[in-house]
């Protein structure tokens, strides 16, 4: 019987590696290592948890972190050998998010209480913007923290506001937000990657 438990965990434990390394295919632009989550908040779900990869091993403040097909996080506390990561369910969350397709942006923001139902806010999605139900909502160009092209989750009963300005509405996340065990954190921030590729630019303008 224990046997049969063990194989059944390594096996559940090969399927999340398997998923992890399709993330990492997924997102081949970006330099990333994986960790393990060692610890986290008391409450049902992962919205701050501790990483067992800190500034030793390249992790960075600000920091993005993916699982499970989409985007968990932010890392908002580095030691040497541990860091902590601010999820995107948390109260405190904002992320600045674009439908996939049409390129429309949106805010997505944490919210505990309504994740009991599996879901975030999305809101300041302009009136006359090409956003509906089931498209992919991908992290924007525009964002100051997050790297962009990072998919969210899926648009869900997108209305129009009151004012009749803007639209509003949910986003299913892609990640799995009550059972993380490994995630993948990328090790360049938003500000080197855009130096980075201001560089290439610039440097294929002057011929280098």
């Amino acid at each position: 019987m224990e046997e049969n438990s063990r194989l059944q965990s390594e096996q559940f434990e090969l399927q999340r590696l398997r998923e992890l390394y399709q993330l990492d295919q997924d997102y081949m632009q970006y330099e990333k290592i994986g960790a393990r989550v060692i610890a986290k908040d008391s409450g049902d779900w992962f919205q701050v948890f501790r990483i067992n990869k800190g500034s030793a091993d390249g992790v960075q403040v600000d920091a993005n972190v993916i699982a499970g097909g989409g985007l968990v996080g932010i890392v908002t506390d580095v030691g040497a050998h541990y860091a902590t990561v601010r999820s995107i369910i948390d109260d405190v969350s904002r992320v600045s998010g674009m439908a996939q397709q049409s390129g429309d942006t949106c805010i997505v923001s944490g919210d505990l209480t309504l994740f009991g139902e599996g879901r975030l806010r999305i809101s300041n999605v302009a009136q006359n913007a090409d956003f509906k139900d089931g498209d992919r909502i991908v992290t924007s160009n525009i964002s100051s923290k997050f790297l962009p092209g990072i998919l969210i989750g899926y648009a869900a009963d997108i209305t129009t506001d009151e004012t009749r300005l803007t639209k509003s509405g949910y986003l299913i996340p892609a990640a799995q937000f009550d059972s993380l065990q490994e995630v993948l954190v990328i090790t360049s921030l938003k500000d080197e990657a855009q130096q980075e590729s201001t560089e290439e630019t610039e440097g294929a303008q002057t011929g280098a």
